[in-house]
Parts: structure tokens; C-alpha cells; sequence
């Protein structure tokens, strides 16, 4: 199966719980086979990490401007993709989840925290 990862700030990384998450279910998924993909904010340099390709989306690195336009060109990316399955962590960025759908993948959803608490 190939998977897209979006709504993480950059795989490898120890910034915060989410990306923790992704990056080792994104490894143990790659160690079963799969072919996984995680779009990462611009300012990393790595091509590849632990079988798992990472591809670098447009960020403009403002508080409040980060994440959403990540999410947005991550979304956006991998609705063009050659994915079968996007994968969107955390609640903020799967406002941007009916682009990879318009394009017929499935979204699969991981809400990590309550962010309206």
C-alpha cells in the first residue's frame, strides 16, 4: 500500500507527541512492506529516513501561518499523488482533508489531542 503522511512539523523529529507517532508507525509500516511518504516542513534536508521517503512542502514560518499552509500543500500533494491512502494527523489539518478525497483517496484521520480544550 502507499501512504501519505500530513499534519506533522518534520519527520525525524522529537518536537512533540505527534511527531513521535508518525514516525514510528510510518517506520513499522514501512518494515511491513509498505511504501510511505511523509510531507514534512520546508527546513529539513533529509530525502529518506528509515525506509521512509520524505518530501518537503511550502511552509511560511509565521506563528499561526506554519501549520496551515503545510497542511494545505501536504493535503494538496498528496491528493496528486500516486497514494492509495492519506493519513492527517491532528484535528487542525484535516480541515484540508477534502482535497486528497476529491481525487477519489481514502483519508484516514488521528486525532492525538483534545486542541479545543
Amino acid at each position: 500500500m502507499r501512504i501519505a503522511m500530513v499534519g506533522h512539523k518534520r519527520v525525524p523529529s522529537r518536537e512533540g507527541g505527534i511527531e513521535v507517532v508518525v514516525e514510528e508507525l510510518a517506520a513499522r509500516m514501512v518494515m511491513h512492506g509498505h511504501s510511505v511518504t511523509c510531507y514534512n516542513r520546508t527546513g529539513h534536508h533529509l530525502d529518506k529516513y528509515r525506509g521512509i521517503r520524505l518530501k518537503r512542502v511550502p511552509t511560511i514560518d509565521r506563528k499561526g501561518l506554519a501549520a496551515v499552509t503545510s497542511s494545505f500543500f501536504g493535503c494538496l500533494a498528496a491528493a496528486f499523488g500516486p497514494y492509495d491512502v492519506v493519513h492527517i494527523h491532528a484535528e487542525g489539518p484535516a480541515m484540508f482533508s477534502w482535497l486528497p478525497r476529491l481525487t477519489g483517496k481514502r483519508v484516514v484521520l488521528t486525532v492525538h489531542g483534545l486542541d479545543w480544550a
